[in-house]
């Protein structure tokens, strides 16, 4: 029981980081099966809204709800915004240069940039290890979306880069939030204030599908396990875990996602693709490993 204890107390953070990877990376394939009329701009409402519903809910039960008086603001602030930056910039650049190369180089680009922000703002020194692990994960992020079909656009690769930018803000600074709060009431404040800048989004584009039996099914998932219980889990695993690190292993969303959509999507994966999911697992599992 000791020994189960010790290691729980010191691999949590990159266990809790890899639960919220899983439930990441169940949102493409999610989206896949949307009924027809979805629109990513309304699924990232959604997923703030029925995220914050859901949190709500839950911190009230167990009595976790913030107490605003003392509150972070500043911080807290900044990091909505930065999430909301990602959506914004993410969604712009899946517009200029496609959802495959957008989503390569933003995932690529947010341990790098979460890295120097870490280094700034929490004053955190990545390991060698982490440099190591990081490179060969990117790489094999590379190799896992490869097509000969890619085109980059230079516009929608700096898009992409500031997406990516906003996300490590959230990261970093939602870090600074969690220090001294309940992971759970954090990311309810986080999808509160979300949810209110984006709700113009309900009003611009059609939200019929939402109200089908399968639209149902998919904002439910969406909303309650790749973006509630996702978030949270993932800003669990913040609270001990360097910025930078947790930003490295969360790439085996990649690797997860691309499973999901072999298994229920019935993809084809070639030689590269099964070479870059190796990389991503192994630079994955020797960072967690190392973790402390």
């Amino acid at each position: 029981m000791g020994m189960g204890k010790g290691i729980w107390t010191k691999y949590q953070g990159p266990i809790f980081i890899l639960i919220a990877s899983l439930c990441f990376s169940t949102t493409g394939t999610t989206q896949a099966l949307s009924p027809e009329g979805a629109t990513p701009q309304v699924i990232g409402g959604m997923r703030l809204l029925l995220g914050f519903i859901a949190l709500f809910i839950w911190c009230s039960l167990t009595r976790r709800l913030p107490k605003i008086s003392t509150w972070p603001k500043a911080v807290t602030l900044i990091s909505a915004l930065g999430i909301l930056a990602y959506q914004m910039f993410f969604f712009a650049a899946a517009k200029a240069t496609g959802v495959a190369v957008s989503a390569v180089v933003a995932c690529g680009f947010i341990p790098i940039s979460t890295g120097i922000l870490g280094i700034i703002f929490l004053k955190e020194r990545p390991s060698t290890l982490w440099y190591i692990t990081t490179f060969i994960a990117i790489g094999g992020l590379v190799m896992l979306s490869f097509s000969p079909d890619m085109q980059a656009n230079p516009i929608g690769l700096v898009l992409a880069c500031l997406g990516a930018t906003g996300y490590a803000f959230y990261s970093v600074f939602g870090k600074k939030v969690v220090a001294n709060n309940d992971p759970a009431a954090v990311i309810m404040v986080l999808f509160a204030i979300g949810a209110v800048l984006v709700s113009p989004v309900f009003f611009m584009f059609p939200i019929d599908w939402i109200f089908t039996p399968g639209g149902i099914i998919v904002a439910l998932h969406l909303g309650l396990i790749a973006t509630a219980l996702g978030y949270t889990t993932f800003m669990a695993g913040l609270k001990t875990t360097p910025a930078s690190t947790c930003a490295t292993i969360n790439l085996s969303e990649a690797l997860m996602a691309a499973c999901w959509g072999v298994f229920l999507v019935g993809e084809q994966l070639n030689t590269i693709h099964i070479t870059g999911m190796a990389l991503i697992f192994g630079a994955v599992t020797a960072l967690t490993l190392k973790s402390k």
